[in-house]
């Protein structure tokens, strides 16, 4: 059932990379992170559990409002705190880094900087998955990573 869920969230996770609207790409995601949630959740990831759940309701703020610096303050925050709560081994910590990471990103509101943003957290997310043996999070993110590199190439390479 896990592994299952993970592809749910892989194929909307892909096609998040061809929103061509922040909020197309950010709403998408918000749906791959329920299923990434329960997923990490039933694999015993908690760390990836609370971040994927945190992360649907930022995205969702996010599509309501313009990002700011104060928001992406509040979730680095919480997203800091997740990370105190759950930290036991360096592994733990990946699902912290990459939301953080792609929390700046967001706060861009660029679709260019989205897709970047998102390649760089598919490999942190790729490692994760590697530490928690999740095999249908693995085969997501190099799917993700490859479709990411072709959403890159067909849509940002005239920006």
């Amino acid at each position: 059932m896990a592994q299952a869920l993970g592809f749910i969230y892989a194929l909307f996770l892909m096609l998040s990379n061809f929103g061509k609207t922040t909020k197309q790409i950010l709403l998408l995601q918000t749906v791959s992170f329920f299923f990434k949630g329960i997923h990490y959740y039933l694999l015993g990831g908690i760390s990836g559990f609370l971040t994927s759940i945190v992360s649907m309701i930022r995205n969702i703020i996010f599509t309501k409002i313009k990002s700011n610096k104060m928001w992406t303050i509040i979730f680095i925050l919480i997203y800091l705190v997740i990370g105190f709560l759950t930290y036991t081994t360096f592994g733990t910590l990946l699902p912290i880094i990459a939301t953080i990471f792609y929390t700046i990103i967001v706060n861009k509101n660029n679709p260019s900087y989205l897709r970047w943003g998102m390649f760089i957290t598919s490999v942190i997310w790729l490692l994760y998955n590697i530490y928690i043996i999740s095999y249908g999070g693995i085969i997501t993110q190099v799917v993700i990573l490859v479709s990411n590199i072709i959403a890159i190439i067909k849509l940002d390479k005239k920006n």
